[in-house]
């Protein structure tokens, strides 16, 4: 009978809950041969801002990280382990020369007395951290490595299956974007830069908008599809040089709807069914021009009956667009879009996502630094 509950837990991690949950799963089946290992997270690392981001957890009560994020090259012994494929026991934290570190002081409060950490590599390229702890001190020795080191692996391959099925699943609705955008005239970096203020203004919200990690990491990859719908719409619309009529404006307005269509099948074709992805796409692209008053399209959704994640994309895609050069204007200075985000919050957008954003002014120059036209 033991046996058979061991395999039905297991199996759950063929089902498509998400990578958090299947980790929960996991660390249930970990802590009934060691029951001492309080703590099982990973860290996901963007090779291109050289940031390493809390992303999935489980431990037994609150996780005491979440929505942190650090320069690898600026936490030494971290950015060792990742350059020399090393693991890392520390049996007492209290004594390690980096406790002092906010992440480590973190982890400490929370009475974490031992680590093991792991960095994890896929195709060769590092892509995170695995870190086990216990609340205990001396939990980690050659009685509990080698099974740890088999869960590493298995971890791996979990992280890394995920990631590389939204790489294909991303580059095939980029090149679709892509024809988009060479027909619409928006600037190339447009939709770099938007990603990144979406997952800006998510971090920024935080635990007071119940946003976790894995919400934060799943705007940044789906915003860039919010028009993807746009490959639909007739050239002698989206290529007009002036105002559209009446009925021009309203086959424009039905690139949310058939842009939702499209993701669909694209969906169904690369057998996505992770069922948060799914939703998260669907609502960036299908309610992006909802209005907070109601008077926005395709449904007239109003207030908090509009997604959160259709409200963050919407103040990043509308502060792209002003600070942008378009064919038809100049580019708006930041002071001038934030002051038109400021208006715009009284009718049409969410004005905690446009407090959260306008809070960023220093990580937004940034954004503009790294990905300018």
């Amino acid at each position: 009978m033991q046996e058979f509950e061991h395999q039905l837990q297991l199996s759950d991690l063929d089902t498509h809950h998400t990578l958090s949950k299947k980790i929960s799963y996991i660390h249930d089946i970990v802590c009934q041969n060691y029951p001492h290992i309080d703590r099982l997270a990973i860290a996901k690392y963007d090779r291109h801002d050289d940031i390493l981001r809390t992303y999935v957890g489980s431990r037994k009560g609150n996780n005491p990280l979440t929505l942190y994020e650090a320069k690898l090259s600026e936490v030494p012994s971290l950015l060792k382990l990742a350059r020399n494929r090393e693991t890392r026991i520390i049996n007492d934290l209290r004594v390690f020369p980096d406790s002092k570190s906010t992440h480590s002081r973190r982890i400490l409060d929370r009475g974490f007395r031992s680590s093991y950490t792991i960095p994890l590599y896929n195709d060769g390229q590092f892509i995170g951290m695995l870190f086990f702890n216990s609340n205990q001190c001396d939990a980690f020795n050659e009685s509990n490595l080698t099974y740890l080191d088999m869960i590493a692996h298995l971890l791996t391959s979990l992280l890394a299956t995920e990631l590389n099925q939204f790489i294909t699943l991303y580059g095939a609705m980029k090149t679709a974007t892509q024809f988009t955008h060479h027909r619409d005239p928006e600037t190339g970096m447009h939709l770099e830069r938007m990603a990144r203020y979406s997952r800006l203004i998510a971090f920024t919200l935080g635990a007071a908008h119940s946003i976790d990690d894995e919400f934060v990491e799943r705007i940044l990859r789906h915003a860039p599809l919010h028009d993807v719908g746009k490959i639909s719409i007739p050239d002698r619309i989206l290529l007009k040089p002036g105002p559209l009529t009446i009925e021009e404006f309203s086959e424009m307005k039905t690139h949310t709807t058939k842009g939702r269509k499209i993701i669909d099948a694209m969906l169904l074709n690369f057998n996505i069914k992770c069922v948060n992805d799914i939703e998260m796409i669907r609502n960036i692209v299908a309610y992006h021009h909802e209005s907070m008053d109601g008077n926005g399209y395709p449904e007239g959704l109003a207030g908090k009956n509009i997604p959160l994640e259709a409200r963050i994309v919407a103040v990043a895609d509308v502060f792209d667009a002003l600070t942008s050069v378009r064919p038809y204007k100049a580019a708006w200075s930041n002071a001038q879009a934030f002051a038109e985000l400021e208006r715009m919050s009284h009718f049409k957008l969410d004005p905690d996502c446009v407090a959260a954003l306008l809070g960023c002014q220093g990580e937004i120059l940034k954004i503009q630094s790294d990905f300018a036209d």
